[in-house]
């Protein structure tokens, strides 16, 4: 049975009570439409069908054998038939089918008709399934309509234009000129629609980009005028004037100044107008409010308008709507990476967020809680985030322990500080902890740590062990601590402070115990599934207010304790297999009390029969080894193990913001304290302190330069004294080379300026390779090129190849160049090349007076683990260079 009308059809399937029967109406309505498309050639069967098969699609049914018809009714003569065709061409074809090309025709028919509204059916078609190939044979019609009498029709032509520009870049260019006259149109929707165009051409061309910055005043006048003018009733929206046209002139305002000091200066006062005029209180006013915090964020806008707009976003924090605080969390963890300062202020709201309902607050919170570290609040949110990981999400906690780690190695301001931390999150999330992480905390007791602190260390991980068993790394380290320094975790010091006295002696565990302890991962108290709401944190974990416990215990203790663990069926076999290692070691420790020598031995006995075949070849070995023949060799091999010697593996660049490495859309560039141009070609005395003060603030402003100084080694720009007057001016660029820190430019998510496609290559010397080092691994390629828009410019892309066999990482390179010349570096693509893998940064060299460019450089870097430095000159540029 098929239904003729299209309301039939549906009453048929709303009365199905069963999804089965609601397939049967559907399929049995397919195929009496497939006929009808084969058998009857009427118009108006066609038109009922498609009707019904677009119901269809959105029902979620396939449909494509219909689209074909809806091609044969967009070409009819119709608009009633040409509104539904052209409705199922936008629905069931898309840009990738070769049958769109069959439109084409129908398309440029339409855009010629008399009937306006033909005409913006044509063009509405063409805006959303336009490829690469109907583009290029409509670009034409599209631009003719552009001058259209009717704004009717330029809206619709503006946004076909959008599409062709995306879709084709090429013809971006054919476009740059009907941007201002639509955006200086007098109905909003064609300037909504020209602002729009107008940011899809400045992505694609610079042509159009310049054309956009000398349009800066007509969008500011725009903009001004919106915000200050009582909105018409058609325009208003919870009584702000047109939002829609306000945000899409910012985001304009966005793409075309970054970048663009000039552009930026005009921007500052009418974006400060937006921040103070429109009010939070509805979705409207915090849509306004974030687009305006976020183009101040993008362009190099004033210093006070950047804290402003970090204030907003901070405000944000507090709305009760969650779209709003997650997009103001998102921003800000990008922002901190230049806004430190400012950010820190709405630190402890962000801290409040880690808590939050919502499980993407609760990330982005946590994200950004990591970025907000530096030297002087480490301690404070580190022990905020300790409180929040036991009942942390089961997909954050391997990411929150690992990044706490690297916190707490980066910014440790002594061992014992270190010590206790890492012991605590082993503690909490032990079960999270990597190798790598694990092993660094055991070769930090071994090797950094005195007496004191080794004995401290063991007593606490034995009372942590005693209270909770269920944390596998902690269960690895405090059964390795035991093993290597039993001998101080029994024994008192010989002048017995008050805190040891006050320690509390363990009462040890009888044989009774051993069934309670036998499931290691069930501690002694019982306590609810891991990852369960009412899960306050591990079991017998200690309160961070809480000084961690220390435990004293006899020598019997630690055997029924290691032993407890050995048996444990539910942590991991490296676990036991340390276990076992920590036994024999503990009996070479107490060689001269046969009775825990013995209780060791029967311990071992139990596990020579082990399913596991290296715990049983371990239970073997060491019963061997403590057997009298071998009584002569077992005090060597039991001794404690020399300290673990290993190449330092840095963490990487964005341990603590990787979000500031995933947002691309938000290019964060600070407003330069100094002309960049003189940051290294500025003279001797009180220029050469002025840049060194520059740079000092530069690197307060960024987490990443902190890390990277850190890790490197280097001394701080903050630190570093200025170079002392010198009369030769190569000397003291020298000088201020060696007073500058390896990180002068703070690493930020903005990409470095690729090389110029427009550069002068009629001159066979430029965009040559020219190699001035090559030494440990590390080959630098500088290839020189000009634009013609900047004859007395020399771009030069210098190329850093890693041509040895292992990584290298903490890349930085300094360049100077004689007073008569400035130049401006840009930030390095990385600073970790991979083996064969090559890293980009841009020098551009402002050479007026066209004399010989001469280089002074400076190269650190670490490779195979040791940390290369290097200074050299070059000068071999050929003269047609210059």
């Amino acid at each position: 049975m098929s239904f003729f009308r299209l309301k039939d059809l549906i009453r048929a399937v709303r009365v199905c009570k069963t999804a089965t029967d609601e397939r049967n109406v559907i399929r049995r309505e397919s195929a009496a439409i497939r006929t009808s498309f084969k058998e009857v050639e009427s118009q108006d069967a066609r038109f009922v069908n498609v009707q019904k098969l677009l119901y269809i699609y959105l029902l979620g049914f396939p449909v494509q054998f219909g689209q074909l018809e809806c091609l044969k009714l967009a070409a009819s003569a119709r608009f009633s038939d040409k509104r539904v065709g052209y409705l199922g061409v936008t629905l069931l074809l898309d840009e990738k089918q070769d049958i769109l090309t069959l439109l084409t025709n129908s398309l440029k028919n339409d855009m010629n008709n008399p009937d306006d509204y033909i005409v913006g059916l044509a063009l509405s078609t063409l805006s959303c399934v336009a490829s690469a190939e109907v583009a290029n044979d409509l670009a034409d019609e599209v631009e003719r309509l552009l001058d259209s009498p009717r704004s009717y029709l330029r809206k619709k032509a503006a946004l076909a234009a959008v599409r062709i520009v995306r879709r084709e870049p090429d013809l971006a260019d054919a476009f740059v000129r009907r941007a201002g006259p639509l955006i200086g149109d007098r109905h909003h929707g064609v300037q909504t629609a020209g602002v729009a165009l107008l940011e899809e051409l400045c992505m694609h061309s610079q042509e159009a980009l310049d054309a956009g910055r000398a349009l800066v005043p007509t969008l500011v006048r725009q903009l001004r005028t919106l915000a200050t003018t009582e909105a018409a009733p058609e325009h208003s929206v919870r009584g702000i004037n047109d939002p829609f046209m306000q945000i899409a002139l910012m985001r304009v305002m966005r793409t075309v100044a970054r970048g663009s000091q000039a552009a930026a200066d005009e921007l500052n006062d009418v974006l400060a107008l937006v921040a103070t005029l429109d009010d939070a209180a509805s979705n409207v006013g915090t849509a306004m409010l974030y687009e305006c915090a976020v183009t101040a964020l993008a362009i190099p806008s004033d210093a006070p308008l950047r804290v402003l707009a970090i204030n907003l976003l901070g405000k944000f924090l507090a709305n009760s709507d969650n779209n709003a605080r997650y997009v103001a969390l998102a921003t800000l963890s990008t922002a901190v990476i230049t806004e430190a300062p400012s950010v820190q202020r709405h630190r402890d709201t962000v801290l409040q967020c880690m808590c939050d309902d919502d499980i993407s607050i609760r990330r982005r919170a946590l994200d950004l809680s990591f970025a907000l570290i530096n030297a002087q609040n480490a301690k404070h949110i580190i022990t905020e985030i300790l409180r929040v990981l036991p009942r942390a999400d089961l997909e954050f906690r391997s990411s929150m322990v690992y990044r706490l780690s690297a916190a707490i190695t980066l910014f440790a301001d002594s061992h014992e500080w270190h010590v206790e931390r890492m012991l605590r999150v082993l503690s909490l999330g032990g079960n999270y902890l990597n190798a790598r992480d694990l092993f660094k905390f055991i070769r930090l007791v071994a090797a950094d740590a005195d007496e004191a602190l080794q004995r401290r260390a063991t007593r606490i991980s034995f009372a942590l062990l005693e209270r909770d068993i269920s944390q596998d790394k902690m269960v690895v380290a405090g059964a390795w601590l035991i093993g290597e320094y039993a001998d101080l975790l029994v024994a008192r010091s010989q002048r017995a402070s008050d805190a040891e006295v006050a320690a509390p002696k363990s009462p040890g565990l009888d044989e009774d115990d051993l069934d309670i302890l036998g499931a290691l991962g069930r501690p002694i108290q019982e306590s609810k599934p891991e990852g369960s709401p009412e899960a306050g944190g591990a079991p017998g974990a200690i309160g961070l207010d809480e000084d961690l416990p220390e435990a004293i215990p006899e020598p019997a203790a630690v055997v029924r304790l290691l032993s407890a663990i050995a048996r444990s069926s539910s942590v991991s076999a490296s676990a036991r297999q340390v276990a076992l290692t920590a036994l024999a070691k503990v009996a070479g420790r107490f060689a001269d009390q046969p009775a825990v020598v013995a209780s060791i031995r029967t311990t071992l006995g139990q596990f020579s029969h082990s399913m596991d075949q290296e715990v049983q070849t371990r239970a073997v070995e060491f019963d061997k080894l403590l057997s009298r023949e071998l009584d002569g060799v077992r005090a060597a091999v039991v001794e404690r193990m020399p300290v673990p010697e290993y190449a330092e593996i840095p963490y990487e660049e964005y341990v603590l913001n990787p979000t500031a490495m995933r947002m691309k859309a938000l290019t964060i560039i600070k407003r330069p304290a100094m002309d960049p141009a003189d940051l290294i070609g500025a003279s001797a005395g009180g220029d050469a302190k002025a840049a060194a003060a520059a740079a000092a603030e530069a690197s307060k402003q960024s987490v990443v330069s902190d890390l990277l100084n850190l890790m490197d080694e280097a001394p701080s720009a903050a630190t570093s004294s200025p170079p002392p007057l010198q009369q030769n001016r190569m000397d003291s660029i020298a000088d201020l080379l060696s007073s500058t820190s390896l990180s002068p430019i703070p690493t930020s998510p903005a990409v470095t300026s690729p090389r110029t496609t427009h550069a002068i290559t009629s001159n066979e010397d430029l965009d040559r390779e020219y190699e001035v080092f090559n030494s440990n691994g590390l080959r630098i390629l500088l290839t020189p090129s000009k634009r013609p828009s900047a004859p007395q410019v020399l771009d030069i892309q210098a190329k850093f190849v890693n041509a040895g066999e292992t990584a290298i990482s903490g890349l930085a390179f300094l360049v100077a160049v004689p007073k008569s010349q400035k130049i401006q570096i840009h930030p390095p693509s990385g600073q970790h090349i991979s083996a064969g893998a090559s890293v980009e940064q841009l020098l551009r060299v402002s050479n007026p007076g066209k004399s010989a460019v001469r280089l002074r450089m400076k190269v650190a870097f670490v490779a195979d683990g040791e940390k290369h430095e290097s200074m050299f000159d070059y000068g071999g540029f050929p003269a047609s260079v210059f």
